[in-house]
C-alpha cells in the first residue's frame, strides 16, 4: 500500500509508523515542534522517524 507521508510529502511503500512508547513521544514532540500542522494520527513514514530520531541523540 503507497501513502503520502505528512511530514515531507513524498509518496512511500508501506505502513504508518505508529508510536507507541514514551521514548517515542520525544519523536512526535520534535515532529511537532518543526511541523505545526502535523498531529500524530496524520502517520509519519520511517525514513522520518529515522531522521528525526538521529536529530534527538545529535547525529543529524
Amino acid at each position: 500500500m503507497a501513502y503520502t507521508c505528512s511530514v515531507c510529502n513524498q509518496v512511500v511503500d508501506g505502513d504508518l509508523v505508529a508510536f507507541q512508547d514514551h521514548t517515542e513521544d520525544h519523536i512526535i514532540d520534535v515532529i511537532k515542534s518543526k511541523n505545526p500542522d502535523w498531529v500524530e494520527s496524520d502517520g509519519v513514514c520511517q525514513k522520518c522517524v529515522e531522521y528525526f530520531r538521529k536529530q534527538i541523540k545529535g547525529e543529524g
